[in-house]
C-alpha cells in the first residue's frame, strides 16, 4: 500500500512540475528569447521566426508574411534580432528585439521603403527564476531597409532607462540619420518624440569635388570655375550631432544634442557664355566653408521632449 502511494504522489509532483510556466535560472539573452521563441538558437546570427502582431498597437503592414494556417506558433514570419536587455530594478527586465520582415521564401525584404518592427518582451524574477511576464509585439516600425538602425540604452533618470534608435539610409548620394527616444517602463514601451530628430546628414555623395572644398580654410571666399555640366545644386555638407541625456535626478534629465561640422555656401557671381559652338559655359562661384557648432535642448515635459532652444543645423535634402 505504501508502494503504491508513494509512486501516485511522485507521479502527482512530476505532473505539477510539467505544469510550470518555462523560466531561466540566468538574466541571459539567450535563454530568454528561448522563453519567448521556444525554437531559438544560440547563435550571433538573426534567425526567422513567428511573431503574433498585437492589432491595438498600430496597424498591421499588408505586405506581411504570415505562417501557414494551422501551424504553430502562428503569426507573421519576421528575421529576428535580440537587441538589448535591460534590468529595470531588482525584480523586472525588459529585452527589446528587432524584426525585419521576410518575403514567401524567407529572405529579408530590402526595400529602403521598409521599416523595421521594434518589440519588447518583459520578465519577472520569481523564488530566483526568471519568468515571461508581458510582451509588446508592435511598439514601433522604424527605420529603413527593415532595420531599425543603431540601438543604445541610457539612463532617462536615477530610476528611468531609454532607448535610443539611430536610424538612416543614402538617396542620390545624400545620406543622413534619425533619433527616436523610447522610454523604456515595467510594463509598456513609448514613444518620447513626437517624430524624429535628424542628428547627421551629408551630401558627400552628390558632388565630387566635395573632399577638395572641405579642405579650404574656413570662412574664407574661394572662387571656383566650372563646366556648366559639372555645376551642381548641392552645396557640400556634413554635419553630425551627438546626443546625451543629463540623467542623475527623481525625473527625466534634458536631451541635449550638439552639432559640429561644415557646411558651404555657394554664391554664383558669373555665368560666362561659351567663345565657340559645342563648347560649353562657365560658372563662376564664390564658395564660403562654414563651420557648423551649435546644440539643441529638448525638456520632458507632459510624457515627452520638447524643444527649448536651439536650431538643428543638418542640411535639409
Amino acid at each position: 500500500m505504501f508502494k503504491y502511494l508513494t509512486i501516485i504522489l511522485l507521479s502527482i509532483s512530476l505532473i505539477a512540475c510539467s505544469e510550470k510556466a518555462p523560466s531561466s535560472e540566468k538574466l541571459d539573452r539567450d535563454l530568454l528569447m528561448k522563453l519567448v521563441f521556444p525554437s531559438w538558437k544560440k547563435q550571433k546570427e538573426p534567425q526567422i521566426q513567428a511573431l503574433d502582431l498585437d492589432e491595438r498597437e498600430g496597424e498591421i503592414p499588408e505586405s506581411l508574411v504570415a505562417t501557414a494556417e494551422g501551424k504553430e506558433p502562428s503569426g507573421y514570419l519576421f528575421e529576428i534580432s535580440a537587441e538589448q536587455l535591460i534590468r529595470l530594478n531588482e525584480h523586472r527586465a525588459v529585452l527589446i528585439t528587432s524584426g525585419k520582415p521576410v518575403n514567401q521564401q524567407d529572405e529579408p525584404v530590402a526595400l529602403h521603403t521598409t521599416a523595421g518592427l521594434l518589440s519588447a518582451f518583459w520578465f519577472k524574477q520569481t523564488e530566483g527564476r526568471w519568468y515571461a511576464d508581458g510582451q509588446q509585439t508592435q511598439v514601433d516600425w522604424v527605420g529603413t531597409i527593415g532595420s531599425i538602425g543603431k540601438s543604445k540604452v541610457v539612463k532617462l533618470s536615477q530610476s528611468q532607462f531609454a532607448l535610443g534608435l539611430e536610424s538612416g539610409d543614402c538617396y542620390s548620394g545624400q545620406c543622413f540619420a534619425d533619433l527616436m527616444l523610447y522610454e523604456l517602463g515595467n510594463d509598456k514601451v513609448k514613444s518620447i518624440l513626437k517624430h524624429w530628430l535628424r542628428i547627421e546628414a551629408d551630401t558627400l555623395g552628390a558632388r565630387g569635388d566635395c573632399e577638395q572644398i572641405f579642405k579650404q580654410a574656413p570662412n574664407k571666399v574661394i572662387r571656383h570655375h566650372y563646366a556648366e555640366s559639372e555645376q551642381s545644386s548641392f552645396d557640400c555638407a556634413a554635419v553630425k550631432g551627438d546626443w546625451q541625456i543629463k540623467a542623475g535626478g527623481k525625473n527625466p534629465g534634458d536631451l541635449l544634442i550638439r552639432f559640429s561640422g561644415f557646411i558651404e555656401k555657394q554664391n554664383t557671381v558669373e555665368d560666362i557664355a561659351a567663345e565657340r559652338d559645342g563648347d560649353e559655359a562657365t560658372i563662376v562661384v564664390d564658395s564660403t566653408l562654414l563651420p557648423v557648432k551649435q546644440q539643441q535642448l529638448f525638456r520632458y515635459q507632459q510624457g515627452e521632449y520638447r524643444l527649448i532652444s536651439g536650431k538643428n543645423p543638418t542640411p535639409e535634402f
